[in-house]
């Protein structure tokens, strides 16, 4: 068990996507976007067939559906299509490359139109070769961004896929190049790229069944896909002979014949990878392991973010009742109450029932059950108290006087509940305890903004015994910042190398920096005060930023 949790451990921190092989979306985009290589020089090849009134009725409707499925597949990849399962990415880089291979493809759908209508002039013809590998070239590229973006890291056999779907295309470009030569369209160039491309399939087919580094090809021992790939290469060693004399001039329909075969149990090849993406035992029920490890971290971090945002609410509500009894935006802080009081009795029930709205499921945990239980005794009354300070019933001040007097024992129950959360954490995990205890502790950021607040409205009332609480609150709000900046071992607290944390953490100082000052001035004017209780909710909204951030990013 114990290596287990090391190896759980060593992935999270080394690596959040080795082993997600099962973004099936991923692997059907990488397939059929490979496919459209294949497309666009089948499409050639059928066009010259009909050029050279070879099958010209059979290869009339090839065409037609080989540009329909071009068509339909390049919209899809942009915009999703659920009849191909198609998701669109959205990745600036990848919907900029489809775009340019939409600007590409329009005018050649164009001229296919043409053929396909009985229309087309030679220079239809000409066009489709001179510019199909440009085509090529560019939906290759987006291909390529599939395989090696940010997205496409979570499959391991992207690489494998894509150069596995591109061996359909090269069965094709051959096919193709041999009708160019045959029919005299520029031959000493297709010469050559038809004798390029013959070796570059022989070494791509090695690669995928044996590992090639020089393509980034991790191989296969998959039996059913090693089986298939098997099935491939003795086709294609049968061909060979084929294929000399077809240079030759001889046998060029009995060569293309023999490539189209070769297509069909390539793309049975293709359909195994994509399949078996989800298939790899030992992976697959490790990376379950590592996704409800990880899961379950997730559901823990954001119970300690919201049971750690009951403890500001608990400040913040009975620093809105103050405001309220000192005549200060009564209309506007009687709203805030409102709203910020039903919020705590919200959530307060939902880590006991559960709360679609908040994502939580019922807590099976006794020891925060009955944590819960304590909390809801002292919340009962101090929120029946609220509606009456909400209600303007509260003439005497009696009830403003009740939370005061009560507001820092509810405090201390909520906080024991985020550390009873905290606690329920079994992992042997260091970064995760870390990840979780950050959580805590920028969530307690949130509560002593509203606490310093509270305490200096007490303070500038007269009530002296709050000075000292507000001096050790601001000591612990600069302290705890200064832990999460720079980071402390003694406190547990991981520095952080999260760009967008260090940015908000940034933004959280320079907005102290400047109140820091007004929350120790013993006497601040009315101006002074105003700007605390104005810059106060911006400190707080930018706080609770950094605990967003903190429990919802994967790198800290």
């Amino acid at each position: 068990m114990k290596r287990l949790t090391l190896l759980l451990a060593f992935l999270l921190l080394f690596s959040n996507f080795l082993f997600a092989l099962s973004d099936k979306e991923l692997a059907t985009s990488i397939n059929l976007a490979g496919k459209q290589r294949m497309l666009v020089q089948k499409i050639t090849k059928e066009a010259l067939l009909i050029h050279a009134n070879l099958d010209k009725k059979d290869n009339l409707n090839n065409l037609k559906q080989s540009s329909q499925i071009v068509d339909q597949t390049l919209k899809g990849l942009i915009n999703g299509d659920k009849s191909l399962n198609l998701v669109p990415l959205n990745e600036k880089a990848i919907q900029k490359q489809l775009k340019i291979v939409d600007g590409l493809w329009q005018p050649f759908y164009k001229e296919i139109k043409s053929i396909l209508s009985g229309k087309a002039k030679e220079s239809s013809y000409e066009f489709l070769e001179k510019n199909n590998m440009n085509l090529l070239k560019e939906m290759n590229k987006a291909v390529g961004l599939y395989t090696v973006g940010d997205s496409s890291s979570k499959l391991k056999l992207a690489n494998d896929i894509n150069l596995a779907g591109k061996q359909r295309m090269l069965t094709q470009r051959m096919g193709k190049d041999l009708l160019a030569i045959s029919n005299n369209f520029d031959k000493q160039k297709h010469i050559g790229d038809f004798k390029k491309v013959r070796k570059l399939f022989t070494q791509t087919l090695k690669g995928l069944l044996h590992g090639e580094p020089k393509l980034n090809l991790v191989g296969t021992k998959l039996p059913k896909i090693v089986k298939q790939l098997n099935v491939v290469d003795k086709s294609w060693k049968d061909i060979q002979p084929l294929l000399d004399n077809a240079l030759k001039g001889k046998d060029e329909e009995k060569a293309i014949s023999g490539l189209d075969n070769i297509l069909v149990e390539m793309n049975k090849a293709v359909t195994l990878y994509t399949q078996s993406v989800n298939k790899e035992k030992q992976r697959f029920q490790l990376n379950s392991i590592v996704n409800n490890f990880m899961n379950k971290n997730k559901i823990l971090k954001k119970l300690v973010n919201l049971s750690g945002r009951q403890r500001m609410l608990v400040q913040r509500m009975t620093k809105l009742s103050l405001l309220i009894g000192s005549n200060i935006n009564q209309k506007s802080n009687t709203k805030k109450l409102v709203k910020y009081s039903k919020l705590y009795d919200k959530t307060l029930n939902a880590f006991k029932n559960g709360d679609k709205d908040l994502g939580l499921a019922p807590t099976k945990n006794e020891d925060i059950k009955k944590q819960i239980e304590i909390v809801e005794k002292e919340w009962n009354p101090f929120y029946k108290n609220i509606q009456t300070v909400i209600k303007d019933k509260d003439k005497d001040k009696k009830e403003l006087s009740y939370l005061v007097s009560k507001n820092e024992l509810l405090l201390k129950k909520s906080d024991d509940l985020v550390k009873a959360y905290e606690k329920s954490n079994k992992s042997e995990n260091f970064l995760e305890k870390a990840r979780l205890h950050i959580v805590n502790v920028a969530g307690r950021q949130r509560m002593l903004t509203q606490k310093m607040t509270k305490e200096k409205l007490l303070v500038v009332q007269g009530k002296k015994e709050y000075r000292d609480k507000l001096k050790a609150t601001i000591k612990l709000f600069d302290d705890s910042l200064t832990a999460l900046i720079n980071g402390d071992v003694k406190k547990d607290i991981i520095k952080p190398t999260n760009k967008q944390i260090k940015g908000q953490l940034t933004k959280v100082a320079n907005i102290w920096s400047k109140l820091k000052p007004l929350y120790e001035k013993e006497k601040p004017t009315t101006k002074e005060l105003a700007i605390i209780i104005k810059q106060n909710p911006i400190l707080l909204f930018e706080m609770n930023k950094m605990v967003n951030l903190s429990e919802t990013q994967r790198e800290y």
